[in-house]
């Protein structure tokens, strides 16, 4: 991986391998589920880089810290 690829292309063949997996299978919530899964990452890694300061992984993720609270797992503790 490319120090500047862009994030698009470094999942890209994760999800190719996600959508050959789930076949023609419809109702798989796929959309719903990858992004759960990418926000989490996201929001753990924001909150590591921050030392768990949620005001300031809030800051960092431009969302009220009341939304960074209020995602699910989000809520007690980091």
């Amino acid at each position: 991986m490319s120090e500047h690829e862009p994030l698009s292309e470094v999942v890209r063949p994760r999800l190719q391998a996600l959508l050959d997996d789930l076949g023609s299978h419809q109702g798989a919530d796929l959309h719903r589920r990858v992004l759960a899964e990418v926000e989490r990452v996201l929001i753990e890694e924001v909150l590591k880089r921050s030392a768990g300061n949620r005001k300031a992984a809030a800051a960092i993720l431009g969302i009220h810290r009341n939304t960074l609270r209020d995602r699910r797992g989000f809520s007690s503790g980091a």
